[in-house]
């Protein structure tokens, strides 16, 4: 039965297009996987988004990005158009090639439909505030759009370890992607733009004294960030996918406020009822987890009320 819930951070994938995601989890899921996943938990809607890119992909050409890219997207759409009730889609771009990307702006948003965008915390050996990326940055602020950002490894870094890279490599380079845009002056420029970064920061929060320290002995820093460190990261939105614990959000409550936090699960690599009875246990008021867990999507995606 659907709820009152809404969650901001849910992976979809083209039966066709699994292979190319790297396996795992993707090979079980379905259209239905999610809505009895929803349905198991009060969830009345969520917004689909791409999964982590394997890094592969910036390494293919042009073409197939924007054929991916396109298929990935007009399969979320055709799911929104099934049940719009339940589905809202953040899509894809292919965001090295920036041509590519701004037609695909351009055809989400007019023919799809498209609720927001996705794009991943870099994209090979470049991140979001290179200013190669500025045209699609300028143009999703002409549109006001929301930005949803997932993180991926990036070629520098992948197999530096004898265990998954996205344990470590996942929250540092969602670090990366915000100072990426926060030191281009992305941020500044797209006020219009409303961004959203998942597992709740990654490691920013953690390392709020440190880039504070640094911010201070820069110069010039007052033009791009006239109101102050702090003060940009609490205008940017997180979910709160697989950190569902108290060390998590104790730290992304003291930059960001509760108004900023949506709720996210990562399904299907991240289970709902797993990420929801850890949110639980935050200690968090009943007003701050109604927030979280559906008023704060709402103020961004009114349609996802379901």
């Amino acid at each position: 039965m659907a709820g009152h819930r809404i969650d901001v951070h849910h992976h979809f994938y083209p039966p066709d297009l699994k292979d190319v995601l790297g396996g795992g989890p993707t090979k079980d899921w379905t259209v239905q996987s999610s809505l009895n996943e929803m349905d198991d938990h009060e969830f009345a809607s969520v917004a689909l988004s791409a999964s982590s890119i394997p890094p592969e992909w910036w390494r293919r050409d042009d073409a197939w990005l924007r054929a991916t890219t396109r298929r990935f997207n007009e399969f979320g759409a055709e799911m929104v158009k099934n049940r719009p009730d339940r589905f809202g889609l953040f899509a894809f771009l292919p965001m090295r090639d920036v041509e590519g990307s701004l037609a695909e702006i351009e055809y989400a948003f007019d023919t799809l439909g498209a609720d927001g965008i996705g794009i991943a915390t870099n994209f090979g050996d470049k991140w979001p505030g290179d200013p190669d990326c500025a045209p699609v940055f300028d143009e999703l602020n002409r549109r006001s759009a929301l930005v949803y950002i997932h993180p991926t490894v990036p070629f520098c870094c992948q197999g530096l370890f004898g265990f998954s890279d996205s344990l470590v490599e996942y929250p540092f380079d969602t670090c990366r992607a915000i100072l990426s845009l926060l030191f281009s002056g992305t941020f500044h420029r797209c006020r219009d733009i409303r961004f959203v970064f998942c597992h709740a920061g990654g490691v920013l929060p953690a390392l709020t004294g440190r880039i504070e320290w640094g911010i201070a002995r820069m110069k010039d820093v007052d033009a791009i960030m006239p109101d102050g460190y702090l003060a940009e990261i609490a205008r940017l939105h997180f979910d709160t996918a697989t950190s569902g614990n108290a060390i998590a959000m104790d730290a992304l409550r003291a930059v960001a406020p509760v108004s900023q936090i949506l709720f996210g699960s990562d399904y299907p690599y991240g289970r709902i009822g797993m990420n929801l009875d850890g949110l639980h246990s935050c200690g968090l008021s009943e007003a701050e987890l109604t927030a979280i867990e559906r008023d704060n999507a709402l103020r961004l995606v009114p349609r996802l009320a379901g």
